[in-house]
């Protein structure tokens, strides 16, 4: 008996030992069984003991070893490492010193990956080692759930369309809004939602209503929360400024480092749209613990550097194919980041320099980038430290249906990632109150510091890179690689003081001397803020101007923040062809000198086509062309006249017509504005008379301001010319109309009342003559270019 239990002993000893050869013998292509038969005889049949179970890895990955030991006369070095499917993306296997360490990667995937490790000779010795990783936890975020809260009032109604209850901003219906009770709120005004236990919050989504007439949005606000141990105890987190007005745009609140075991969040409302409040939805999230983190791969915030030591495979362990794609390029060393990573200086907000000088605005794009985005696509963008106070955007121009085709994205300080709906150049917003001027050579100690504290450094590692040309730091050559490298259909031109976007095509065709070009346009910009005094008076525009190709406009134009062109040949000749530019610089002029227009007391009604050819009767001389005035004909009422101000002089002088009343060709209107000129700077040598004159209607109030009609801003005009010359000119603007009593309304871009009485008249004649000025020449309404001697 004690034999027969010996021989069993050892069957089984033996068929375990079966077994654990077969494991630990790698053979075969897919699975440990025995070689095939005829190996070379030069390689063992057990050329490797290894254990070849399936190795399963966390997503978290890891390292493990497993003995290898190589059979007599096989080394290391014969043996192949491959990997089926993706494995060789995330799976690492050495074979060394004994030992098969396979080392699995951190997955980012939600859902499970295998692959398999091949160890092989030749096809006749080989083993494969399966390998599986769980997937990874989501990394989406959570929305926290509302369970309550109260608002200072709601309007509740048994009527839908009525019923607008605090419930309806944040029951996950964009679609409609809550709004405070009917009639004005009392500030400040108070909600308070009450979130479920157990989350830590860390940003908010506010949705301001969006629909009928957009009362209750917020402009001014502050966000309060409490926690679970305390949930009447409320911790300000923030103060919020979204501006006058209604404000649509959601609105992303950080809560920086987030707040543990939250339990209520507050909003404490200090001013609203038309002083109602209203919201379509609050949502509340808790950041994924799972998501990626750029400090994992990058040694800096700007996505600019890699860690040391950070490998190929660990970079397509990134879930996010842009940083995947910038990790591999900078790993590669061969990454481009010229146009892509840019510091943006601030500049000062155009509506502060347009209120002091009472015009209109000048750009808000002083900031190209030089990238140009694909409607559809996602923009990777980092941002670097945002000033507090700081509101940087990013907007996208789209010049192919007009001006106002763009669209305005926020960023937040850190990675975004915005997928656009619209194409085309970007430009980056950042606008302050601050006193700081358009040209850093102008700035003091003070200003530059301000500037370079609220400079802001961005990073686009997506988009497509056009370029721009800055006449303060680029040459002819880098124009010339710009143009033949470029592939959006338009290019940017800084100058110092002008910014033109015109198309590529033209730009090529002219084979455009950009130099030339932008002195030209920077000279035309300083020049007219010259001529107005803005130069002598320190009060220069701390943005640049705008001139800018509109391929959907019927004629130039100009408005707040840019003038724009016609996208044809003809309007491209003063921008790309600088042998044009002398003879068309009176379009540019033009529209450049309608944003220029101070307003109300040199663009009164009847005058917006008018006074604004004063800056371009200037440039025509800074440049030297021929005045228009005396060197184009014109037809008036069906006459034809040699030059303008031969039929200017038989409509107003000799017809004694009202200077108001319009004949279709506005620079008639003109001349005695530029009479003025010709007598006071040119004759008497009094080179700051219109300088001092635009002063003056800047730092004072016109008639019209203070509830006038329109009539008597121009015969406030007649008198301050008359007290800034010292001179009595009553009898030059009689013969040109402007003292001949008139009623009408006039249409000028809307309908206004202009009336002067006889009574109005006379008094003013009155009071000029009691001041015992100096009466200009009698026929002064005759000056001309050509006959200035006749008047010294």
């Amino acid at each position: 008996m004690k034999d027969a239990l010996k021989h069993i002993k050892s069957f089984l000893l033996f068929c375990v030992a079966c077994i654990m050869t077969v494991v630990a013998v790698a053979c075969g292509s897919d699975s440990p069984v025995v070689d095939e038969p005829g190996p070379s005889p030069s390689i063992p049949d057990k050329w490797i003991t290894i254990d070849t179970a399936q190795q399963n890895f966390t997503y978290e990955g890891g390292t493990v070893q497993l003995a290898a030991t190589l059979g007599t006369g096989v080394s290391a070095s014969q043996v192949e490492i491959s990997y089926t499917g993706d494995g060789e993306d995330w799976l690492t296997a050495t074979l060394q010193s004994g030992k098969l360490t396979i080392v699995c990667e951190h997955s980012y995937t939600e859902k499970n990956r295998t692959a398999s490790i091949t160890l092989k000779i030749d096809d006749k010795h080989r083993c494969g080692i399966p390998v599986t990783q769980t997937a990874a936890p989501t990394s989406s975020d959570t929305k926290i759930k509302v369970v309550g809260g109260m608002a200072d009032s709601e309007n509740v109604s048994s009527s839908e369309s009525d019923n607008h209850p605090f419930s309806y901003s944040y029951d996950g219906d964009k679609n409609n809004f809550f709004n405070s009770k009917f009639g004005k709120v009392t500030y400040p005004f108070h909600m308070t939602y009450e979130l479920e236990n157990g989350h830590t919050l860390n940003y908010i989504v506010y949705t301001p209503r969006s629909s009928w007439n957009f009362y209750g949005t917020f402009n001014k606000f502050s966000v309060e929360v409490s926690t679970t141990d305390a949930p009447d105890t409320f911790t300000k987190i923030g103060d919020y400024d979204r501006g006058e007005g209604y404000n649509t745009k959601p609105m992303e609140i950080q809560v920086p480092n987030g707040i543990q075991n939250v339990k209520k969040v507050r909003f404490v409302i200090t001013k609203a749209y038309e002083d109602r409040v209203s919201c379509s939805e609050m949502e509340f999230f808790e950041a994924s613990s799972h998501r990626f983190e750029m400090t994992s791969i990058f040694a800096d915030a700007m996505g600019m550097k890699l860690k040391d030591g950070f490998t190929e495979k660990q970079i397509k362990q990134i879930p996010n194919d842009y940083i995947k794609q910038l990790g591999l390029a900078l790993l590669a060393g061969n990454y481009d980041s010229s146009f892509r990573f840019a510091d943006y200086r601030p500049y000062q907000e155009p509506s502060i320099m347009a209120a002091i000088n009472k015009t209109g605005k000048y750009s808000l794009r002083d900031n190209p980038t030089g990238i140009y985005a694909v409607a559809g696509e996602t923009l990777s963008v980092f941002v670097g430290k945002i000033y507090q106070g700081g509101n940087i955007q990013m907007l996208i121009q789209d010049l192919t249906d007009g001006y106002n085709n763009f669209k305005t994205y926020d960023l937040k300080e850190g990675y975004n990632e915005i997928t656009v709906s619209i194409g085309g150049l970007i430009y980056i917003l950042n606008h302050t109150s601050d006193d700081i001027p358009l040209l850093l050579d102008n700035a003091t100690a003070a200003q530059k510091k301000l500037i370079a504290d609220k400079t802001v450094q961005i990073h686009f590692c997506a988009g497509k890179v056009q370029g721009y040309f800055d006449i303060q730091k680029n040459t002819a050559d880098d124009w010339k690689k710009m143009l033949d490298n470029a592939k959006y259909k338009d290019i940017d031109v800084l100058g110092k003081y002008a910014h033109i976007t015109w198309d590529v095509a033209h730009f090529r065709s002219n084979n455009t001397d950009i130099i030339k070009t932008v002195e030209n346009f920077d000279k035309l910009v300083y020049e007219e803020e010259n001529f107005q005094g803005l130069v002598k008076y320190n009060k220069m525009f701390n943005n640049r101007m705008h001139l800018c190709v509109d391929y959907a406009t019927k004629s130039p134009n100009a408005t707040d923040y840019r003038t724009v062109y016609n996208a044809g040949d003809y309007y491209s000749e003063p921008f790309c062809n600088t042998s044009k530019f002398v003879s068309r610089c009176w379009g540019p002029a033009h529209e450049v000198g309608h944003v220029n227009q101070t307003r109300p007391g040199l663009k009164w009604a009847g005058l917006t086509e008018v006074t604004n050819n004063i800056q371009s009767l200037n440039i025509q001389e800074v440049f030297g062309a021929p005045c228009k005035l005396f060197n184009d004909g014109c037809t008036v009422n069906g006459i034809k006249y040699n030059t303008i101000f031969d039929g200017a002089y038989a409509y107003f002088v000799e017809g004694k017509k009202p200077h108001c009343s319009g004949n279709g060709v506005f620079e008639t209107q003109l001349v005695p504005f530029w009479q003025l000129k010709l007598y006071m700077v040119d004759v008497l040598g009094k080179k700051d008379f219109y300088k001092d004159l635009y002063e003056y209607f800047r730092t004072h109030k016109s008639p019209s301001d203070n509830g006038a009609n329109q009539g008597m801003n121009q015969l406030d005009f007649v008198r301050q010319v008359c007290d800034l010359a010292q001179l009595d000119f009553t009898s030059f603007f009689s013969s040109w109309g402007f003292l001949t009593p008139v009623n009408v309304t006039l249409n000028d871009y809307g309908n206004k009342q202009f009336i002067i009485t006889g009574e109005d008249v006379a008094a003013l004649i009155k009071e000029i003559s009691a001041k015992k000025y100096k009466a200009v020449p009698s026929n002064l309404y005759k000056i001309t270019t050509n006959n200035l001697n006749d008047y010294k």
